[in-house]
C-alpha cells in the first residue's frame, strides 16, 4: 500500500458519507470535510455534520483549500460541474463527474440505456400530482419515483390506490406537486434485485468485483469474486455502460440496481452513480486498500481491490424519529469501525445523528464481514444487538431474506477457499482429494 501520509484529501459530501472521510483519515495524512450549509437562515443541524468526528477536519468552504488538497473526493452526486472544473485545473479528482446525469436524469438515462441494448422495464412519465392520481387508480403493483429532487419525495410502491391514497393525499399538501415530473415504472415479475457494487475508471473494471442483494432499505447481503465469475447479467450491464462511462471520464463509485429474471434478462432499474447506502458502508471495511483505489483511480489507473473477506453483510438503522430529531446513538467503542452513520456529529463525546427534514428514515447501518456468508451475518447481527438509541429499530430478518435470495441467484455460496480449490482442480494442478483437504483445512 503507498503512503499518502504527506497528502491532504478533501470529501465534499451531503451528509450520508461522513464515514467514507473517517475511513480516509486512517491513510491521508489530512482529511477534510465539507457539506453545503449556506441559505439565507443556516441551521446548526446542517452546519455540525462532521464536527468533532475522530480523524478528519469539518471545514466551512471547499475553495479556501484548494491549492491544499491532493484529493479531491465526491461520494454523491450534484457537483458534476465542479468536478469537472477540479479536474480541467489538474487536480485529481474521485467522483461521476457528470455522470451524474444517468442517476439525476431518470427518463433521459432509461433512453440512453436502452440505446445501449439494456433491457428497460415498462415505465410512463406523468405530469402533476393530479395525472398521478388519476393514472394510479386503474394500476396495482408500481413504483412511483420523481427525478433528482429526493428531498421532496423518496421512491415508493403503489401496492393499489385505495392503499397510497393518504400518501397522494400528503403530497398534494405540496403545492409544488402540481407541476413536479412522476416517473410510474411497473413492477418486474419474478425478479431478484441484484447489482455491481464498487468502482470503474473510465469504463474500465477492476478483476475482482463485488455482487450483492439489498432488501430496500432494511439489509444488504453481498459476495466478492472475480469479475469474470460475476453473473453474466450484471456484467452484461456494466459492458454496455463501459463506452459511456468512458466518455463521461468517469472515476468514482458506482451499483447498479438491476432486476434479474428467470429467462435471463436483466432490467437496470436506477444506476446509482455514486457510494450507494447500503453498500458503501461495508466496502469501506472490506476493501483494505481503498485510499490507494481512490488515490490511483483518480489518476486514470484501475487498482485492484483488497478484500479483507469474500462475504460482507450490512443492516441498516431505522429511525422515524431521526429525521426531525437529534439522534444519538450508543455503542462500545470497540466496535466503532462496524458502526457507520449518516449525518454524523460529536458532541461531549457522544454520536449524534443530525436531523434533515428530508423523509429518509435511514441514521445509518451496521456491517460485517466473514468467510462465509453465515459468518458475516451472524456477526452483523451481534454487533447490532450492541447499538442503542432512542425508536432504533435493526430489521434482523431482512438479512435472512438478502442471504436467501442472494443464494437463489448466485448458488449456494462459496468461501475463498472453495473457490481457489475450484479453480486449481478446473486446471488440473489438484486432485478431488487434494481439493477435499484444502477445505477440510478451512473449516478446523
Amino acid at each position: 500500500m503507498t503512503s499518502h501520509r504527506s497528502r491532504t484529501c478533501l470529501v465534499y459530501d451531503h451528509g450520508l458519507f461522513v464515514e467514507l472521510a473517517v475511513t480516509l483519515s486512517r491513510d491521508f495524512g489530512r482529511v477534510l470535510y465539507y457539506s453545503p450549509w449556506e441559505t439565507c437562515a443556516p441551521k446548526s443541524n446542517s452546519r455540525r455534520i462532521g464536527e468533532g468526528v475522530e480523524g478528519i477536519e469539518r471545514v466551512a468552504d471547499w475553495a479556501s483549500h484548494i491549492d491544499e488538497v491532493d484529493l479531491w473526493v465526491f461520494p454523491d452526486v450534484y457537483e458534476g460541474p465542479l468536478q469537472e472544473y477540479l479536474a480541467k485545473l489538474g487536480k485529481r479528482v474521485w467522483g461521476c463527474r457528470m455522470g451524474e446525469e444517468l442517476e439525476l436524469d431518470r427518463v433521459a438515462a432509461k433512453e440512453h440505456c436502452r440505446g445501449l441494448g439494456i433491457d428497460i422495464g415498462p415505465y410512463k412519465v406523468l405530469h402533476g400530482i393530479d395525472a398521478l392520481r388519476s393514472h394510479l387508480k386503474s394500476r396495482k403493483n408500481v413504483f412511483v419515483k420523481i427525478p433528482a429532487l429526493r428531498g421532496d419525495m423518496e421512491t415508493f410502491k403503489a401496492d393499489s390506490y385505495d392503499l397510497i391514497e393518504p400518501k397522494l393525499n400528503e403530497l398534494a399538501d405540496n403545492i409544488a406537486s402540481k407541476t413536479w415530473e412522476f416517473i410510474v415504472e411497473d413492477e418486474i415479475p419474478d425478479a431478484i434485485e441484484v447489482g455491481y457494487d464498487g468502482y470503474t475508471v473510465d469504463g474500465r473494471f477492476p478483476k475482482e468485483g463485488i455482487v450483492g442483494v439489498e432488501v430496500k432499505d432494511e439489509a444488504y447481503v453481498c459476495a466478492a469474486m472475480a469479475y469474470r465469475d460475476l453473473p453474466k447479467e450484471v456484467r452484461s450491464v456494466n459492458q454496455c455502460l463501459a463506452g459511456t462511462l468512458r466518455q463521461y471520464n468517469y472515476r468514482g463509485f458506482i451499483s447498479t440496481e438491476i432486476r434479474a429474471t428467470p429467462d435471463g434478462k436483466a432490467y437496470l432499474i436506477d444506476p446509482c452513480m455514486r457510494c450507494g447506502s447500503p453498500p458503501s458502508e461495508l466496502y469501506q471495511m472490506m476493501i483494505a486498500n481503498l485510499a490507494d483505489v481512490l488515490w490511483e483511480g483518480a489518476g486514470g489507473i484501475v487498482i485492484e481491490p483488497e478484500l479483507m473477506k469474500p462475504f460482507g453483510a450490512q443492516l441498516l438503522l431505522i429511525s422515524d424519529w431521526a429525521d426531525k430529531n437529534w439522534q444519538q446513538v450508543e455503542f462500545p467503542k470497540s466496535i466503532r469501525e462496524h458502526v457507520k452513520l449518516h449525518n454524523l456529529t460529536v458532541i461531549d463525546g457522544e454520536y449524534y445523528v443530525a436531523p434533515q427534514w428530508t423523509g429518509n428514515p435511514a441514521v445509518g447501518a451496521v456491517v460485517a464481514m466473514g468467510n462465509t456468508q453465515e459468518e458475516a451475518i451472524t456477526e452483523c447481527k451481534r454487533l447490532a444487538a450492541m447499538v442503542e438509541g432512542y425508536s432504533i429499530e435493526k430489521p434482523e430478518s431482512a438479512l435472512d431474506k438478502a442471504a436467501e435470495q442472494l443464494t437463489e441467484f448466485l448458488g449456494e455460496p462459496k468461501s475463498k477457499t472453495d473457490r481457489k480449490a475450484d479453480e486449481l482442480a478446473k486446471r488440473g494442478a489438484i486432485s478431488d482429494k487434494q481439493r477435499a483437504k484444502m477445505r477440510e483445512r478451512e473449516s478446523a
